[in-house]
């Protein structure tokens, strides 16, 4: 096997545990609270899309889980957290972070901070070029900063557009209705910090 066949095999097995953890967790938070049928009147997706999801074939796209993570009133950074680790570590190395990718909305999450347990959520995103965050905005309690690290974002907050370049950061009220689009045709990076930690129901 090649160097190359060898890595795309090991992000093969990554990326198959990292759906079957979501499914498991979103069964999880489900139980004993709503049958798929509600949560899914709650969610606005089809029973059938949340059973897949549930059974680790799914392929969810962003909107889909912040979805789900909003009528579970779950932040989506939780899902990031590997269930074989404990919670109370520190340190998280740049190659030991939890990632998530939605490969049909081409958006990148990694959790910078060890696990969603903490009083601070952390995490990077990498939005795509020509990417339109205004079908699913969000509102959510606390506050939240955002930091641009390359390109340019453009962040509605209760109907006000403010255009990010990369080292601009914006400061906002979460529980206003808020989302993220680049207009470009680059992708660009932005780290997100909110307290309490609310990541995913943000963008």
């Amino acid at each position: 096997m090649t160097e190359t066949a060898s890595n795309e095999a090991a992000e093969s097995l990554e990326r198959d545990f990292w759906i079957a953890h979501l499914g498991a967790m979103i069964k999880q938070q489900r139980l004993g609270r709503f049958t798929v049928e509600e949560l899914a009147d709650r969610a606005g997706v089809s029973a059938g899309l949340i059973s897949q999801i549930e059974r680790g074939i799914g392929n969810p796209s962003f909107a889909t889980l912040l979805r789900l993570a909003n009528s579970l009133e779950l932040p989506l950074s939780s899902m990031f957290t590997d269930p074989n680790e404990g919670e109370n570590h520190m340190l998280v190395r740049r190659a030991d972070r939890r990632r998530i990718e939605i490969p049909s909305q081409g958006i990148i999450m990694e959790l910078i901070v060890p696990d969603s347990e903490r009083k601070l959520g952390v995490v990077t995103m990498t939005i795509p070029a020509n990417f339109d965050g205004a079908h699913v905005p969000h509102s959510h309690d606390g506050e939240e900063c955002v930091i641009v690290q390359a390109g340019t974002l453009v962040a509605t907050i209760s109907g006000q557009d403010f255009t990010l370049e990369a080292g601009d950061s914006l400061t906002y009220d979460a529980s206003q209705p808020h989302w993220w689009s680049n207009r470009t045709n680059s992708a660009a990076v932005m780290l997100a910090i909110s307290t309490p930690p609310s990541l995913g129901k943000a963008h």
